[in-house]
């Protein structure tokens, strides 16, 4: 794939797009934002996997710099201890406006990894910005403030996926998750998987599978 990085005023993020773009031609664009402690680069690898043609890719670097190693820096979306992420849900927003302009879109998707999966969660899905679908890989709720505004049950679907054996966010996390968001009425696709805090292969299958269907 075709990788590009654009510097902003607001965040810095990757862009992919396939081998054989063509700018009149429609795409969806799968918005993916990283974890606690990562970059943009982290989930990059994942777009060719998940599907290299029919899809443009767009991984914004989180705003918060701190050091996880010497000369080694990593990146958080917000301060765990305070949960506050309004600040950069509106970085997230001005990017993504530079981010989209100019491509031919056809659906959206915004998800995210652990951290990443709370801001799909509480910048995403629960913002007045129109997404297709959310994806959530091993994350959780922020906090108990849940307000829809243009992302329904009706218009909106949803992919969660949570490690059985994860001790970073434990299952019940994920659970707690699909729980709240069938009760708001969403038709959710939650799949528990054999595996730790991370993402396989068999998660990048089915979440391939759910995005061809939509």
């Amino acid at each position: 794939m075709l990788t590009k990085k654009v510097e902003t005023n607001y965040l810095n993020y990757l862009i992919l797009f396939p081998d054989d773009y063509n700018p009149e031609k429609s795409y969806s664009v799968i918005i993916l934002l990283h974890g606690y402690g990562a970059n943009m680069s982290d989930l990059s690898t994942l777009a060719p996997a998940i599907n290299s043609s029919e899809f443009i890719y767009i991984f914004p670097n989180a705003p918060l710099e701190f050091d996880i190693g010497i000369n080694v820096a990593g990146y958080a979306w917000f301060p765990i201890e305070s949960g506050d992420y309004k600040e950069s849900a509106k970085l997230l927003d001005e990017t993504l406006k530079i981010a989209l302009n100019g491509i031919n879109q056809n659906k959206i998707f915004l998800g995210g990894f652990s951290q990443g999966g709370m801001m799909a969660i509480h910048s995403g899905l629960f913002s007045e910005n129109y997404y297709d679908g959310i994806i959530i890989l091993s994350s959780k709720l922020i906090n108990d403030e849940i307000k829809l505004s243009k992302n329904l049950p009706e218009n909106t679907k949803i992919f969660i996926s949570h490690g059985i054996f994860d001790s970073v966010l434990s299952i019940e996390e994920g659970e707690k998750i699909n729980n709240q968001l069938s009760s708001l009425g969403f038709s959710t696709n939650f799949k528990k998987y054999n595996i730790a805090h991370e993402i396989n292969l068999e998660v990048i299958n089915d979440l391939s599978e759910w995005l061809m269907k939509i």
